[in-house]
C-alpha cells in the first residue's frame, strides 16, 4: 500500500505540472534516472508513476526516446457556443425522432459513438461473475424466490450508505429506495413533485430520456442554457423563477450529459439555497458522479440540501454493469410518496440483481475498478477529441469534460446533424444528433460523441469517416445568412400520428437526404385530427392520418389498412374475455379528443347501434391513453400489433370478438402540390411504401 501511495502521489504531482503548463504538449518529461535523483523515489516507483500517467492519458511513451506530455483536453479546440436564452415553457414532442435513433443504439455492428455506455472491456467481469455465483447459491434453498423488500435489499442500502456524501445518513441506509435503474428513480421523482401541465426546469442541451419522460407525463419544460465549462449559472435560474411558475427542476450538475461540465461548489450551494427558499424541488441525476477526471469526487447538490428538497438519483449502470438495472433515489421529504409510487409500479426490485451488486461492493473491489475505469475514460476521451481535431472541418468546436464519457461537438453552420446521423449509419457508424438534446430547434448542427470504448484504430477510422461526411455536408450547404425565416423554408415538416418505425419514417428521411440534401426535416407527433389542422394552416407540409377524410382541400395517398382491437386493463380480464358488444359498451372507457379517428369507430360501431360507452376520463395523447389503460382506468382502441405485444407482456387484455379496419393515409394540401417540399416529401413516402 505504501508503494502504491508513493507512485500515485508522484503521478498526481507530475499531472499538476503538465496541467499548469510547466511541461507543454509534446515536451519530453524527465527521464527515470533524472526523476529518481530529483525526488529520491526508487526507479520502480518513478516508472509506475509514468505508467499511471499513461493510463490517465497525460503522457505518451515513445520507443527508445522516453515519456512526453500529451495535449490536454481543454487545449484541443475552442469550446461550443452556449444555447439560446430561455424560451417560454412548452410541451415536448421528441419521441418521434427518438424512436428513429433507438433503432441504432443496440446494433452491435455499428461503431459505438452514439450510446453513452461503457465498453465491456472496462468492466470487472471476473469479480462480477464471482459475486453472481455467490448470490445464486443462496437460491438453492428457495428462500430468495419471493418478493424482496419494497424499498430495496437492506444489505445493498447499507453498502450504498457507506459510500454516501451525506454524513447525516443512517448507517443502515434505510432512507434509500432502490429502483430499476436511474431513469425509474427520475420517473418516480417527477410524478411525485409535479403533475401534467406543470413547468419543469431543465438544462439545455439535456439528456434525451428526460425529454421523452416529460413528454409522456404531459408536462411542460423550460430550458436554461448551460455553459460548456461551468454548467448552470444560478443567477439565470433566479430570473426564471421570478418570471415563471416552475414546479420542479431536473439537473445533472456533475459531468453533465452531453457537455461533461462540472458546476463549482460555490454555484451548487447558491443554487440549492435559492431553490430551497423558493420551495422548488430539485431532481438531481448524479449517475456520472464517480467518473471524475480530477483528484476527488465532486459533491452533489444533495450535500448542500438543508430542507430535504433535493431528490438525489443515481445507479450503477454507467460504472459497473448496465444490464442489472440497479439504481437508487434519496428522496428527502418526499420519501413516503416516492415509496408508494414505486410499490404501485413494480412492488419490488429484483433481489438477485441487488444482492450481486451488494456482494461486489462488500469485496472492496469497486474503488479499484473505478480508478482504472476513470483513467481509461480520461484517455479515451482525449484520444477521441484529438482525432476530431485532426479530421473534422475547420470551425468545429468540442466540449472539455471534467468526467463521464461524452463529448459535445459543435459543427460548422450549415451541417444538419440528422443528415450526418443518417449518412453515418450507412457507413456502420452510430452517433447522437444534437437535435435530440432539446425540445426546441436548437443544436441542429451539434452531435454527441460517446467515448466509452477503448480508442482503437477502427474507432479512429470511424472518426475520420465522420469528418469526411461532415466535409461533404459543408460543401453541399448553400452559403447564406441563417435566419429563422430561411431556416424554416429549408425544412420539410412532417406530422406523425403513431410509431415512426411503423410509418417507415427512417426510410423516408433517408430518401429525402439522398434526393434533396438541401432540405432539412422536422418531425411533429400528434393526433390525426391535429395534423389536418396544421396542414390547413401551412404549419406542416404533409402528415400521416388514420381514418376517413372527406374534406376536398386535402389530397390523400392511401398506404395501408390497419386493424384495431379493443383493449382493457388486466383487472377487468374476466369481464372482457366473456363480454358481448353490449357488455363491452357498459364497461368504463377512456375518451379520445374529437379529432381522433377512434371516435369515428365509436360512432359507427356503438352509437349507431344505440350503445353509449361510459367515458370516465379523456386524453389527447396516445402515450397517456396507454398509461391509463395499464393503470386500470378503462378501455380504448389499439393497433392490433401493439395490442398483442402488450397482451404478451401481461399489461393489457384484448377483446377477441371483433376487430375494426382503419385506413392509414398520407395527406397533403391540394393547393401546395407544386411546392418543392411537398413534391419531395410525397415522392419519398411513395418510395418508402411501394
Amino acid at each position: 500500500m505504501a508503494t502504491e501511495y508513493q507512485y500515485i502521489k508522484l503521478a498526481n504531482t507530475l499531472e499538476k505540472d503538465i496541467v499548469s503548463g510547466r511541461y507543454r504538449a509534446g515536451e519530453k518529461l524527465p527521464s527515470l534516472r533524472k526523476l529518481h535523483a530529483h525526488t529520491g523515489r526508487s526507479i520502480s516507483t518513478v516508472y509506475q508513476a509514468y505508467i499511471e500517467l499513461e493510463n490517465r492519458g497525460m503522457v505518451e511513451v515513445r520507443e527508445k526516446s522516453g515519456f512526453y506530455a500529451r495535449p490536454l483536453l481543454h487545449d484541443i479546440l475552442p469550446t461550443p457556443s452556449r444555447g439560446k436564452s430561455p424560451v417560454k415553457p412548452h410541451k415536448v414532442a421528441i419521441n418521434a425522432l427518438a424512436a428513429m435513433h433507438q433503432q441504432t443504439i443496440s446494433n452491435s455492428a455499428l461503431l459505438p459513438f452514439g450510446a453513452a455506455i461503457p465498453s465491456s472491456e472496462l468492466l470487472p467481469h471476473k469479480q462480477l461473475a464471482a459475486s453472481i455465483r455467490t448470490v445464486s447459491s443462496q437460491y438453492q434453498n428457495g428462500k430468495r424466490l419471493g418478493y424482496g423488500h419494497p424499498t430495496g435489499e437492506p444489505e445493498l442500502q447499507r453498502q450504498i450508505a457507506k459510500r454516501s456524501f451525506d454524513d447525516s445518513m443512517h448507517d443502515s441506509g434505510e432512507e434509500i429506495i432502490i429502483t430499476s435503474g436511474c431513469m425509474q428513480a427520475i420517473d418516480l421523482c417527477l410524478r411525485t413533485v409535479a403533475k401534467p401541465g406543470d413547468i419543469i426546469l431543465v438544462e439545455s442541451p439535456t439528456f434525451l430520456c428526460y425529454l421523452q419522460l416529460i413528454e409522456d407525463l404531459n408536462m411542460r419544460i423550460l430550458e436554461v442554457p448551460v455553459d460548456s465549462r461551468h454548467g448552470i449559472d444560478p443567477d439565470r435560474i433566479q430570473t426564471i423563477l421570478d418570471e415563471h411558475d416552475v414546479r420542479a427542476a431536473l439537473f445533472n450538475p456533475n459531468f453533465h450529459n452531453p457537455l461533461g461540465c462540472l458546476m463549482s461548489d460555490k454555484n451548487k450551494e447558491k443554487l440549492v439555497e435559492m431553490m430551497n427558499d423558493q420551495g422548488v424541488p430539485i431532481i438531481e441525476d448524479d449517475i456520472y458522479g464517480e467518473l471524475y477526471f480530477g483528484d476527488v469526487q465532486p459533491a452533489p447538490l444533495k450535500s448542500y440540501d438543508r430542507r430535504g428538497m433535493v431528490l438525489y438519483c443515481s445507479s450503477f449502470s454507467k460504472t459497473l454493469v448496465p444490464d442489472l438495472r440497479v439504481g437508487w433515489v434519496l428522496p428527502g421529504v418526499f420519501r413516503e410518496k416516492v415509496k408508494r409510487l414505486k410499490f404501485n409500479v413494480s412492488i419490488a426490485t429484483s433481489q438477485l440483481n441487488q444482492l450481486v451488486i451488494a456482494d461486489f461492493l462488500a469485496t472492496g473491489a469497486y474503488d479499484r475498478h473505478l480508478r482504472k475505469m476513470r483513467n481509461a475514460l480520461k484517455k479515451q476521451t482525449t484520444d477521441t477529441a484529438l482525432a476530431i481535431s485532426r479530421f473534422f472541418p475547420t470551425g468545429t468546436k468540442i466540449s472539455t469534460p471534467k468526467g463521464g464519457y461524452t463529448l459535445w461537438v459543435e459543427l460548422p453552420p450549415g451541417i444538419d446533424s440528422l443528415k450526418l446521423w443518417s449518412r453515418a449509419g450507412k457507413e456502420n457508424i452510430s452517433i447522437f444528433p444534437g437535435a435530440l438534446c432539446s425540445g426546441t430547434d436548437q443544436y441542429s448542427n451539434y452531435i454527441r460523441i460517446s467515448c466509452g470504448f477503448p480508442f482503437t484504430r477502427e474507432l479512429e477510422w470511424g472518426i475520420q469517416q465522420l469528418g469526411n461526411l461532415a466535409l461533404e455536408l459543408v460543401h453541399q450547404s448553400v452559403p447564406q445568412k441563417i435566419t429563422k425565416e430561411t431556416t424554416s423554408s429549408r425544412d420539410i415538416r412532417v406530422g406523425l400520428n403513431t410509431d415512426p418505425e411503423l410509418l417507415r419514417v427512417n426510410t423516408i428521411c433517408e430518401n429525402i437526404h439522398e434526393e434533396a440534401p438541401e432540405f432539412g426535416i422536422k418531425l411533429s407527433q400528434t393526433m390525426s385530427g391535429n395534423i389536418l389542422k396544421l396542414l390547413a394552416s401551412h404549419e406542416l407540409d404533409g402528415g400521416f392520418i388514420y381514418g376517413d377524410c372527406m374534406e376536398t382541400q386535402f389530397s390523400l395517398l392511401h398506404l395501408a389498412t390497419m386493424q384495431l382491437r379493443i383493449v382493457g386493463p388486466v383487472a377487468l380480464k374476466d369481464k372482457i374475455l366473456t363480454a358481448g358488444k353490449h357488455d363491452i359498451a357498459a364497461l368504463p372507457w377512456i375518451g379520445n379528443s374529437l379529432g381522433c379517428p377512434y371516435c369515428q369507430i365509436l360512432e359507427k360501431e356503438f352509437h349507431n347501434l344505440g350503445l353509449t360507452p361510459e367515458i370516465i376520463m379523456s386524453a389527447d395523447q396516445e402515450s397517456a391513453i396507454t398509461a391509463l389503460i395499464k393503470a386500470g382506468v378503462g378501455l380504448n382502441f389499439m393497433l392490433e400489433q401493439d395490442a398483442r405485444k402488450a397482451e404478451q407482456k401481461g399489461e393489457m387484455v384484448v377483446w377477441e370478438k371483433e376487430s375494426y379496419s382503419l385506413p392509414l393515409s398520407f395527406v397533403t394540401l391540394r393547393t401546395r402540390r407544386d411546392d418543392p417540399r411537398v413534391r419531395t416529401l410525397l415522392q419519398s413516402v411513395r418510395t418508402a411504401w411501394r
